[in-house]
Parts: C-alpha cells; sequence; structure tokens
C-alpha cells in the first residue's frame, strides 16, 4: 500500500477510536445533569459509566477473533453501526435503567470497533520503526479521547441538553463508515480460524460479574446479591481458564500468559486505564459542585492531562529509542504516581494551578508509558492473530478503566459516608430536626445532597453543602492514595520485569 494510502487509514482509523475513546468519559461531566434529570443514585451513575466499559471488556475478545476469521474491517463496519445506533436510542431514554441498557449496548459497538483499528494498523504498517510510530499515534488518540471527553461534553452541556452528548456520535459514524469503505483494506487470517463461543461466553459472564461485584459490595455490603455475583465470576473465570487450556483453537491462548514479555506490558496497560478513568470518574464531580465550576470549565479544566497525554504519546517513540523502553515505562508511572499522590491533597479551597500541574503530571506520564507497553503487547503476538492480540491488549485497558471506575469510586463512596454519618452523629438530639429526605439525600451522594440543599434557606443549605463537600473530598483523598499506590506496585514490576528495548513489532 502506497505511503499517503497508509496514513489516510490510520487517520480513518484513528477518528473511529477517537469516537469511542471518547465516550468512555464524555459522559462523566454530565453526571449530575443525569442524576438531576432522571433521578439516578450513585450506583445507578456508576452503571451509566461502567456498563460501556463492561460490556466492552466482555465482547473484546470474541471481536477480535471475528475479525482475524472474517474480515477486522467487517467487524469495524459492524461495530460503527451498532455504536452510531446505540448512541442515537441513549439520547431519547428516560431512566437510569434505560440509559445503561444503551451504554451496554454502546460498549458492544466500540468492541467492534477498537480491536479492528489496531490489527488493522498492524496490517497496514509492516515496516518496523513506521508501525511503531503509527502505535504512538493509535495510543495518542486513545488516551486524547479519553482526556478530551470531559471537555468536549462540557462545550455540549453548555449549550444543550445532557442528551446531546449521544447525538453528537450519529452523524460522525456515518462520516467514518463512508471513509472506511473507501481508505481502510480489508485482512484477515487466511487459516479462517474457529470460533470459540465457549470462551467468549465463560469470559464475559466472568468478567461482568466481577465488576457487579465491586460496584455493588459497597452499596449492598455482604447480601444475596454479591455473594451470587462473586460466585459467578469466580466460577466464569476459572471454567474459562480451564477450557482455553484445552479449546482447539482458544480464544486466548494461556501459554502468553507464560511469557514475561506479554503479560509484564499487558498489566501497564490496565494499570494506566486503572488510574486515568478512575481520576476522569471522580475529578469532574470535584470541579463541578465543590469548586463550582461550569460543565464547559471543569471540562477545559481537565486540558493539561489531555495535552499532556497526546504529546507524550506521540514523543514517546522516539524517547524510547534513546532511553529504552523499561525506563521510558517506569519514569512515566513515577509521574502518574506523583500525580495521583498531589491529587489526594486536593481540597475544597485548592486553587487551580495546584489542580493542573497535577493533572499535567497524570497525563504525561500515560503518553510516555502506554505507547511502549501497547508496542509490547503486539509486539508478542503473531500477525496473523493480531485481533486476538489487540483485543487483549484494549480489553485488559477497558477492564482496568471499569475496576478504576469501580474501585476508586467505591473507596470514595465509604469514605463518604463514614464521614456523614459521623456529622449526623454530632447533631445529637438536634438530628431529629433534621428532615428524613435531607438526611436520605446526604447519605446517598454529593450530587443528591446538593440537589436537596438548592431546596433548603440559609444556614441549613450551607451546612449541608460545607459537611458534604468536606466528607466528598475526604474519600476522593483516599480513593487517590489507593490509586497512586497500585500504580506505584505497577511501577516496580515494570522496573524489574518489562523489556529494556522495544526496537520493532514483529511476529
Amino acid at each position: 500500500m502506497p505511503a499517503q494510502r497508509r496514513w489516510l487509514a490510520l487517520a480513518v482509523l484513528a477518528t473511529a477510536l477517537a469516537l469511542i475513546s471518547l465516550d468512555n468519559t464524555i459522559v462523566n461531566v454530565a453526571l449530575p445533569r443525569i442524576q438531576e434529570d432522571l433521578g439516578a443514585t450513585t450506583s445507578q451513575l456508576q452503571w451509566v459509566v461502567d456498563a460501556y466499559s463492561v460490556m466492552f471488556a466482555g465482547t473484546l475478545l470474541l471481536a477480535g477473533s471475528l475479525g482475524d476469521r472474517f474480515g477486522r474491517r467487517l467487524v469495524l463496519l459492524i461495530g460503527l453501526v451498532v455504536f452510531g445506533v446505540a448512541s442515537f436510542a441513549a439520547g431519547l431514554v428516560d431512566s437510569a435503567a434505560t440509559l445503561t441498557v444503551c451504554r451496554a449496548l454502546m460498549g458492544i459497538g466500540g468492541a467492534f470497533i477498537m480491536p479492528s483499528t489496531l490489527s488493522i494498523l498492524v496490517q497496514v504498517f509492516r515496516e518496523p520503526r513506521e508501525r511503531a510510530r503509527a502505535i504512538g499515534i493509535w495510543a495518542a488518540v486513545a488516551g486524547v479521547g479519553v482526556a478530551l471527553g470531559p471537555i468536549i461534553g462540557g462545550l455540549l452541556l453548555q449549550n444543550f441538553s445532557w442528551q446531546s452528548i449521544f447525538w453528537v456520535n450519529p452523524p460522525l459514524v456515518a462520516i467514518v463508515l463512508v471513509a472506511a469503505l473507501l481508505l481502510v483494506p480489508e485482512s484477515r487470517d487466511e487459516s479462517r480460524p474457529m470460533l470459540d463461543m465457549r470462551g467468549a461466553a465463560l469470559s464475559s459472564l466472568g468478567l461482568i460479574a466481577l465488576v457487579v461485584t465491586i460496584i455493588e459490595l459497597p452499596e449492598e455490603g455482604i447480601s444475596v446479591m454479591t455473594i451470587v455475583t462473586t460466585l459467578l465470576a469466580v466460577i466464569g473465570l476459572s471454567s474459562f481458564v480451564w477450557w482455553e487450556r484445552r479449546a482447539p483453537r482458544p480464544l486466548l491462548p494461556m501459554s502468553l500468559f507464560r511469557q514475561g514479555a506479554f503479560t509484564v506490558p499487558i498489566v501497564m496497560v490496565g494499570l494506566v486505564y486503572f488510574a486515568l478513568m478512575g481520576a476522569m470518574f471522580l475529578l469532574p464531580q470535584f470541579l463541578q459542585l465543590v469548586q463550582a465550576m461550569g460543565p464547559l470549565e471543569s471540562g477545559l479544566a481537565m486540558l493539561p492531562a489531555a495535552g499532556g497525554l497526546f504529546v507524550a504519546s506521540l514523543a514517546s517513540p522516539a524517547i524510547a529509542a534513546r532511553l529504552g523502553a523499561r525506563r521510558l515505562v517506569v519514569i512515566g508511572l513515577g509521574l502518574v504516581t506523583l500525580g495521583l499522590a498531589l491529587s489526594s491533597a486536593f481540597r475544597t479551597d485548592t486553587g487551580y494551578a495546584y489542580i493542573g500541574m497535577s493533572l499535567a503530571l497524570v497525563g504525561v506520564g500515560m503518553g510516555l508509558a502506554l505507547p511502549q507497553a501497547t508496542n509490547a503487547v503486539l509486539a508478542s503476538v503473531p500477525r496473523e492473530r493480531s485481533g486476538m492480540g489487540s483485543a487483549v491488549n484494549d480489553a485488559v485497558g477497558e477492564l482496568g478503566g471499569s475496576f478504576g471506575v469501580a474501585i476508586l469510586g467505591a473507596l470514595m463512596s465509604v469514605f463518604y459516608r463514614a464521614r456523614i454519618e459521623e456529622a449526623i452523629a454530632s447533631l445529637g438530639d438536634r438530628v431529629s430536626q433534621v428532615p428524613d429526605e435531607v438526611l436520605s439525600a446526604v447519605r446517598e451522594s454529593l450530587a443528591s445532597a446538593f440537589l436537596i440543599a438548592d431546596e433548603l434557606s440559609d444556614p441549613g443549605a450551607e451546612a449541608v453543602r460545607i459537611v458534604t463537600a468536606d466528607a466528598f473530598v475526604e474519600g476522593m483523598t483516599w480513593a487517590m492514595v489507593v490509586g497512586a499506590t497500585i500504580v506505584l506496585l505497577g511501577l516496580v514490576l515494570a522496573w524489574l520485569k518489562f523489556p529494556v528495548r522495544l526496537e520493532r513489532v514483529e511476529e
């Protein structure tokens, strides 16, 4: 394929990737409005975010294998259609449950799109250095799409309703569909591998049940529901591993995980998205509710993260050629750890200069580490199974992001509620003077507390805002500390085990 045609194809793939990456976080900035309009609880809000990521991760392995067998461009086109239709439907819903279903369908469409973009890229760019540059651009778009979501979402919410964050997708999908038909070549595994449907079903069951448990445990505690989902997760994932070791054409060859060159980079991908998505779930709420920013203002406040990630991703291949991949990944994860640690010191009156510096550190660190981790994953997978390799890379990223939202969101909720209960207990007998609906809203979430405060008169309204804002910040503090600790452990693993150099992507 001529050089100009290759880069045009990459532009189409990058645009398709940007659509689904944006949707990972564009909804976050609209959460307060969605909660107000649809009356959603904190758990339901987490599901609006997580339904996309969970179904994305649960479907990716199947989507990658379908692309290898039937054609990667065909799977890309199917994904675009599903994503566009589900996006349109999401703007018509009138309940949080229906919105969650639409987000789940969008996640399935995204699962057909994302591995196709990366596996087609591997087929189009055969020269190692050129391919490394293309992967750097792919990683930049993937990460920046996530970081730009709050900005674009804020811009739309400044002028339109929350439904606009979904209705903007269908026209863009139509353009990408036409461009993909004209510019993106078809490719497949010529051996036409059999589909491992049993493996796909078991992996989806296990992953979905696992994340349901993490999301619902803080809300439900030890209950029939959480016990059942935990058992389903254990049974589904253990059965998946058992079957994959025996399947004639496994969805995910377990032998890959015996290779440090595959396993360690995959862990790095998961950690990067864990930190990114967890932070992106909490920070828009902090900026809008605690620091009283509007949706657009809070989105623009995330620009240092987006800009740092984009520039660092583009520079990552060249820097790695000088310093080595391992050293660069360690540096990148170190910056992410530092940025999250600084974020744990946010207070209700923290100035934006400090906030922006923390976000920039996180963005630059992710941009340095992500292209090297993705490059290393693809280097360890045969080219004819690039769909599977891309799907594993993307599945771990989405799963890491889902765990980031679930775990950090749950930690924030636990500490928030503990602080609220302390404040209520401190009222003593005076608590009887507080209406039940106020106590219920304050216990539920910061957004619910601020909504009920708008209906109260001072000084009661101001007292509710101060107490709940302080409780949210304390919860976010501990969530960021845990996030920084987890990334730090990944840094140690990278220092010990990550490949020293990745000069090329080979079979």
